[in-house]
């Protein structure tokens, strides 16, 4: 098994040195006037979140726009911005002197029909007797009896043209739908409005501003991370220092093209108790996919080193001879899956050593160790290399002290 473990990480570096560029010496070597020397990084504990990013509009979870049914000129406005308002209050009024009009013109039409459907039954009922002792032929009956069916049908024709314009009397006063805060007024005193054309909106009112949602476009490629009950954490331009917190409500279906890439609507509940969250606030929201507290982490720059072409030379004739030599491009090595990582360090000989580790979540920055081997909290690894001037005094080069690994590739020191 530990002869295995240390092919592995041969053929591993030995494909890194036939794919890296000739390049420059590390760690003690020279580049002309210069030297390139190791730089470090410590791993620490901590917290790890790994998020999604976007952003977002935040509203009211719940807004009525309020319009008009009816034309006519705004007589009066009673409400004004930031308004609280019950429901059925009246917001605004119309001119009433035409619809007054046209409900007492269905009034007097309706008052017409009725007084000659009672002469029309008068008839018929005179002509009934008549007919039946021979006196008027059929015809008459029949034309009296359809002079008073005929009546009936405008009688409710009436009567509908009548309650007509005694509703739109009444949507001449607008009246709020739901309780709540009138966040949009566009209407004024004097204006008209032909609704004919359109219906247009006076007044949107927001039912709870205690509580309010965020309309995020997530990318088709993150989509699949994002769940309802996960949850977010955002800021907002008013208030840069400080972090508010949502929970994915939905992932709305309807997909959305925007510049050839396809986004999904996604609701994020969000309390706003303190009333700091304005409609219309722009929110960069992050929504947490995985969250550890409290566990070992490395800086993502140490898991993304890889030595220079002189140095992997080394180590790889160091560890194992013949990897090199065995290795070709018809017999490529399979590269660490997500879930594995490789810190390197200088061992206690000052020479370079790599360890295989367990990485789980990360969040762009700082990724979690989960299965770290022998490091423990403080060591230092290698995240990358820095140019000096030989001819300058340069601080010694830092170093893991550790104990000799396997083919003398050297390891980490073993924890307390």
């Amino acid at each position: 098994m530990k002869k295995r473990k240390i092919l592995t990480f041969a053929v591993v570096v030995a494909l890194l040195i036939l794919l890296a560029p000739v390049s420059r010496m590390v760690g003690g070597y020279l580049l002309g006037q210069n030297r390139l020397e190791f730089k470090f990084v410590e791993i620490g504990r901590g917290d790890v979140k790994k998020t999604v990013s976007s952003s977002g509009p935040l509203s009211p979870i719940k807004k009525v726009e309020v319009g008009s049914q009816v034309s006519g000129t705004i007589a009066k406005v009673h409400v004004d911005y930031n308004d609280r308002v019950q429901k059925d209050q009246v917001l605004a009024e119309l001119d009433m002197s035409l619809l007054k009009a046209d409900v007492g013109k269905a009034e007097g039409n309706l008052l017409r029909i009725q007084a000659q459907l009672e002469d029309a039954r008068n008839d018929y009922n005179r002509n009934l007797p008549l007919h039946q002792k021979g006196v008027i032929p059929d015809s008459v009956l029949l034309s009296s009896q359809i002079k008073v069916k005929s009546l009936e049908g405008d009688i409710k024709h009436a009567q509908a043209a009548l309650d007509f314009a005694k509703r739109n009397l009444e949507y001449a006063s607008i009246r709020s739908p739901i309780a709540g805060t009138v966040v949009t007024k566009q209407v004024e005193e004097g204006q008209t409005l032909a609704v004919q054309f359109m219906i247009p909106c006076l007044f949107e009112i927001a039912e709870d501003l205690s509580r309010m949602e965020i309309l995020v476009a997530v990318d088709e490629s993150d989509i699949g991370l994002v769940q309802p009950g996960q949850k977010a954490r955002f800021t907002v331009q008013a208030y840069t220092d400080k972090t508010f917190s949502g929970t994915v409500k939905k992932v709305r279906l309807q997909p959305m093209k925007v510049a050839n890439v396809v986004n999904y609507t996604v609701e994020v509940d969000t309390e706003n108790k303190e009333g700091l969250l304005l409609p219309g606030m722009t929110a960069e929201v992050d929504f947490i996919i995985a969250e550890k507290k409290n566990v070992l982490t490395v800086p993502k720059t140490a898991l993304n080193f890889t030595p220079e072409k002189d140095a992997l030379r080394r180590f790889v004739g160091r560890l194992h001879p013949s990897a090199v030599a065995q290795l070709t491009p018809s017999n490529p090595a399979v590269e660490p899956d997500e879930h594995t990582g490789f810190l390197w360090f200088l061992n206690d000989q000052g020479e370079l050593a790599v360890q295989e580790v367990k990485i789980g979540v990360t969040d762009g920055s700082h990724t979690e160790l989960v299965d770290a081997g022998p490091f423990r909290e403080g060591m230092k690894v290698i995240s990358g290399v820095v140019e000096t001037d030989k001819d300058k005094k340069t601080e010694k080069t830092k170093r893991l002290i550790g104990m000799p690994g396997p083919g003398g590739g050297g390891g980490p020191p073993p924890g307390p």
